[in-house]
């Protein structure tokens, strides 16, 4: 019986360990990131053996080294991890030197730029390694049909960090949808946007085929997927620049709009709209506005998912609102930190469960039916692919099933 899993987390950047160039000149949401901190959790219930982390940059490692410390000493995590490369050395595939030392049974976790997962993706594979991407895991079904050929061959399981259907709201708005509750949907509005820091932080990896609805709208739009179980017949996108390019150099939009028709089982259709951006004011209270409407034959339902009802008011800092739901190290009555409950650890701790699950001889066809996994996501791969397609060819409205048969 395998009862760990030994884990390599491929990634230094905000998600991965907190590492930002705001660091300790502003706070952020993610000031430890979220990937390591599950990780030494995990680590601590028992579930995690050794941790490896890779990224380019070893000039990076002393600070990280620092916040390891910081962990050990404020949450009692034991911090033992090796890091590749060397501190004194720069290497893009630092990762492949990890992946051949991460002893079995392994897994990895990929927080990278966009345009490096497939690689990423197809070496774990390559190295029998079970592994989770952030989100999207790529944005071209070409792309996807290679990874899930690759990934079924090896019988290693796939999933991709769609961490808001943890969320409890999310996981209410599915079980009353299937329970028939909100009838025929007729129409879905989304809307999520960040703060303007989030243009500096990522301004290094924004490159030509990376935006804002590969990296933020993805989320709702394969939620609606996921809640509805629904396929998409055709996308038009749109999108406005401004901040983005006059006051960060980018060229990229600060917003972009897809719309999307769907047909549910029923063979119903609607449609969904959503808005995605980073170009928020620095000084909004939160730094991400989250919200999806839901417009049925049964109702109308309204998911505030960036108003928990937690807002703060302090000197010097101002207002904030926090989401205690997604991932806030706050300790539990006992002194222990409380992440079993927020719904950004529920998506790393599932993956390690169900990769020790396959390990123990689970059929990874049966995590197709209930996760996020790279199979899943062949519709919001397909979203994000016409969506890119419409940008390019003046906002025109581009058929998805025609890209789902091509590929």
């Amino acid at each position: 019986m395998k009862d760990k899993l030994n884990i390599l987390i491929i990634g230094n950047g905000h998600y991965a360990t907190g590492s930002t160039v705001l660091e300790g000149k502003k706070e952020t949401d993610k000031d430890f990131g979220v990937i390591l901190p599950s990780i030494l959790e995990l680590k601590k219930q028992g579930l995690v053996g050794r941790v490896y982390l890779a990224a380019r940059n070893g000039k990076k490692f002393p600070k990280l080294r620092e916040k390891l410390k910081l962990m050990n000493e404020t949450f009692g995590w034991d911090t033992d991890i090796r890091l590749f490369p060397k501190d004194s050395k720069l290497d893009s595939n630092a990762y492949k030197e990890a992946l051949e030392r991460l002893p079995a049974p392994k897994g990895v976790i990929i927080a990278t730029p966009d345009h490096l997962h497939k690689e990423m993706i197809l070496e774990s594979i390559k190295h029998k390694c079970h592994f989770l991407v952030v989100k999207p895991a790529v944005t071209t079904l070409k792309d996807l049909e290679e990874i899930i050929e690759a990934q079924y061959e090896a019988n290693v399981l796939g999933l991709v960090d769609y961490h808001k259907v943890y969320d409890e709201a999310n996981l209410i708005l599915k079980d009353d949808y299937e329970k028939g509750k909100y009838g025929k949907i007729q129409h879905i509005f989304t809307r999520m946007t960040q703060r303007r820091d989030m243009l500096s932080i990522f301004k290094d990896w924004i490159v030509k085929d990376n935006n804002i609805n590969h990296y933020l709208g993805c989320h709702y739009i394969h939620l609606v997927g996921f809640i509805t179980k629904a396929i998409p017949i055709n996308v038009r996108a749109t999108c406005q620049y401004g901040v983005a390019k006059n006051e960060f150099g980018i060229d990229t939009p600060d917003l972009i709009e897809t719309q999307v028709t769907w047909r549910d089982m029923d063979r119903n259709e609607f449609v969904s709209y959503h808005i995605a951006g980073w170009s928020d004011p620095s000084e909004t209270s939160s730094m991400t506005y989250q919200e999806i409407h839901i417009i049925s034959t049964e109702g109308y339902i309204v998911s505030d998912q960036r108003y928990r009802g937690f807002e703060t008011v302090l000197v010097g800092k101002g207002q904030s609102i926090v989401n205690p739901y997604f991932f806030y190290l706050n300790k539990y009555l006992n002194g222990e930190v409380s992440l079993d409950v927020k719904y950004g650890f529920k998506s790393i701790k599932v993956f390690v469960e169900s990769a020790l699950a396959v390990e123990n001889g689970a059929n990874i066809q049966v995590f197709e039916k209930t996760l996020p996994t790279i199979r899943e996501s062949r519709n919001v791969t397909a979203v994000l692919e016409a969506a890119d397609k419409s940008l390019k060819n003046d906002s025109s409205i581009v058929k998805v099933d025609e890209l789902i048969l091509k590929n």
